[in-house]
This record gives C-alpha cells, sequence and structure tokens, in this order.
C-alpha cells in the first residue's frame, strides 16, 4: 500500500491549485535558504482548502510547520469534508498519518487550549469513524492533554459536550476523562447548556 507521504507529495502541486486564487499573498519567512509560510497563512491556507485531499496535500507539504492549532482547525475541517464516508486506500493511509503526526504532536508539546483538543476530537470522530485502530493512539493523547484543560475556566460548555460526543461516537472509552468531563459540566448544568449539547453529553 502507497505510504501517506508518497501519495501526498505526488500531488502537493494539485493541492495548491485546488486552493483557488482568493489565498492571500505569501508572505514568507525565510532562514537559511529555506522558506515556509508564516503561522497565520498556513491557517488561513487550511480554511479555504475545498476538499478533504486538499487538507491533507496541505499537511504533506507543511505538516512539520504545524502546531496545535493548525490541526485542530485541519480536522475540524476534515470532519465535515468526510462526514460518515468511509475513508480507505490512499485516503485511509493518509488520516492514518494524520492521525499519527497530531498524537505526536500532542505527546511531545501538549495542548491546554480546550477549544483545539474538542476540534480535533469531533474532527477525528467524523473523519476516521467508531474505533478505527488508526486513532487510538490519537485519542489516548488528546484524553490526557483533555484532563486537565477541562478544569481550566476558559473550558466552555461546547467543548465540553464537543469532547463527550467525539469520544463515545469513535467508541474510544476513557473513564479518567469522562469523570472529568463529569465534574466540569455538573455546576454548569443549570443554564450554560443548551439542549443540544446536553444531548451530546447524555
Amino acid at each position: 500500500r502507497a505510504s501517506a507521504s508518497s501519495y501526498l507529495s505526488s500531488h502537493s502541486l494539485c493541492a495548491l491549485k485546488s486552493l483557488g486564487h482568493r489565498m492571500p499573498a505569501p508572505v514568507r519567512r525565510q532562514s537559511g535558504g529555506a522558506s515556509w509560510p508564516e503561522p497565520p497563512l498556513l491557517n488561513a491556507w487550511i480554511s479555504k482548502a475545498q476538499s478533504a485531499r486538499a487538507l491533507l496535500q496541505l499537511h504533506a507539504q507543511h505538516g512539520e510547520r504545524m502546531d496545535a492549532m493548525h490541526l485542530g482547525n485541519l480536522w475540524n475541517k476534515l470532519g465535515r469534508h468526510l462526514k460518515w464516508q468511509t475513508a480507505s486506500g490512499e485516503m485511509g493511509d493518509s488520516l492514518a498519518g494524520l492521525a499519527a503526526a497530531t498524537q505526536s504532536q500532542l505527546e511531545a508539546h501538549g495542548c491546554r487550549r480546550p477549544d483545539i483538543l474538542a476540534n480535533i476530537a469531533h474532527g477525528a470522530a467524523q473523519a476516521m469513524g467508531a474505533d478505527a485502530p488508526a486513532a487510538r493512539g490519537l485519542f489516548d493523547a488528546i484524553a490526557r492533554a483533555a484532563a486537565d484543560a477541562c478544569a481550566k475556566p476558559r473550558c466552555e460548555p461546547r467543548h465540553l459536550a464537543n469532547l463527550a460526543w467525539a469520544f463515545a461516537t469513535a467508541s474510544q472509552p476513557q473513564p479518567a476523562l469522562f469523570d472529568r468531563i463529569a465534574a466540569a459540566s455538573a455546576p454548569l448544568l443549570g443554564g450554560s447548556f443548551n439542549a443540544q449539547e446536553i444531548g451530546m453529553l447524555a
């Protein structure tokens, strides 16, 4: 089977073209002769990508420059494009590679932002489906980071609901995380959650 990197690199030029002419000006930073997109520009490319393939191609080209914020945006968009579809073959390999790269990013650098963790989890649950073997390590890494993030003041009801829904939908049992989500949610049940969010927690 073709690796994610070999498949995606062969389509790198197509990826940039598929993003269209509305891209921001390619302001770049240089160091030692190398250049790469500035973080805001890279995030804009992710936001404007028109397909799951274009998103995965962007990761193949610029994944080494992506931090948790970029990956959260990327997974969020992937979830929308691949919602409930079955990704197999080369696309499945590409998703597995992205999951492994995201896991490595979280394990190496962590993430304290519950919104980013919720975006990654929610997008991965939609893009990879229930109990995808490649997703297990990723969801373990999200759970470890989210256990602390859930207790932070900036963790909003929607973040808690999205995390709970994502882990349940992806068939990724994480009892310790579910306990943290329950503890953080309990004081907010008097009116902070809307009806949809309460349904996602159930």
